[in-house]
């Protein structure tokens, strides 16, 4: 994953959803594909900087951990499989907590979401064909959007008024 992209790509991740919450959810076309909502009552900028929903689009595996673990998943085969069930219960779990931390890992674009309650959500990002995640809003003419795209890669879009330094 280049360096400079990764860096982008966090600040735009950054700039969406520190502090929203997590609002809802929404089925997949799959048991394998989910999309979780969150709301951000306030921009980065102390106002509301965009409309739309906020969501991450979940295509790969992904796992809630209440404390950090000594290793995080490396890829997909080291995460547990859940029943669409465990999945819910999971997001319910995490309903309304907000954002604190967003980030990418330095290599492979897996997604680490902290909550205020201390959950982390992890996302893998490697797949050698197929995005693993995408996280954004559209609103309007205005597109937020960063994907985990195939082959440890990540883009991201943002508005040209988006100031990343």
């Amino acid at each position: 994953m280049d360096r400079e992209y990764k860096i982008y790509a966090e600040k735009v991740l950054k700039h969406l959803f520190l502090g929203a919450q997590v609002d809802g959810m929404q089925f997949g076309m799959s048991p394998a594909t989910i999309k979780i909502y969150f709301t951000n009552f306030k921009g980065s900028g102390g106002s509301d900087d965009y409309g739309g929903q906020l969501y991450l689009n979940i295509e790969s595996k992904w796992c809630l951990f209440d404390s950090p673990p000594e290793k995080y998943p490396s890829n997909e085969d080291e995460i547990e499989d859940y029943s669409e069930d465990e999945e819910y219960s999971r997001i319910y779990k995490i309903r309304r907590q907000k954002v604190v931390d967003i980030k990418l890992e330095e290599k492979t674009p897996h997604l680490f979401i902290t909550l205020e309650n201390g959950y982390t959500i992890f996302v893998n990002g490697f797949h050698e064909k197929y995005e693993c995640w995408q996280a954004g809003v559209q609103f309007g003419d205005e597109t937020w959007l960063v994907v985990s795209v195939p082959n440890n890669e990540i883009a991201a879009w943002a508005p040209d008024r988006f100031n990343a330094e």
